[in-house]
């Protein structure tokens, strides 16, 4: 009976480490758009799960048990797990508007709500450079 125990112990925290240790961090990023989001699934169109500013710290993570597309990068904000374009993140701190600007940026008082909708905004906004000279 104690060999029984002392195994179902083991066993339940080998498996305990496996799943704990199946996802790394890869790296942390700054998100580089004004306003965005953290998506539920990887689509532009998906829900969203919290809205993020510019240079905000995104710690993105590799999972084994989460297939991405090559243009999302699946990642940990704050205590969401989520997904956000690749385009979007930056290696080091970005030069934000936010920061240049900080009185105006706060003068402009905007609630979650409003956040919410500019930030679902641009994830619809498509740049491209133009080839007009």
């Amino acid at each position: 009976m104690k060999f029984a125990l002392l195994t179902l112990l083991f066993s339940s925290s080998v498996i305990a480490q496996n799943i704990a240790t199946d996802e790394k961090v890869v790296g942390l990023f700054y998100f580089k758009p004004i306003i965005g989001h953290v998506h539920q699934s990887a689509e532009k169109t998906s829900a969203s799960m919290t809205a993020i500013q510019c240079s905000h710290p995104v710690k993105v993570i590799e999972s084994s048990k989460v297939v991405v597309s090559p243009e999302w990068a699946y990642v940990e904000v704050a205590d969401y797990r989520g997904f956000i374009r690749k385009e979007f993140l930056a290696e080091k701190r970005p030069d934000c508007f936010q920061g240049r600007y900080p009185h105006f940026f706060d003068g402009l008082n905007l609630d979650l709500s409003e956040l919410y909708y500019w930030g679902r905004l641009y994830d619809q906004y498509i740049q491209v450079e133009t080839r007009v000279r």
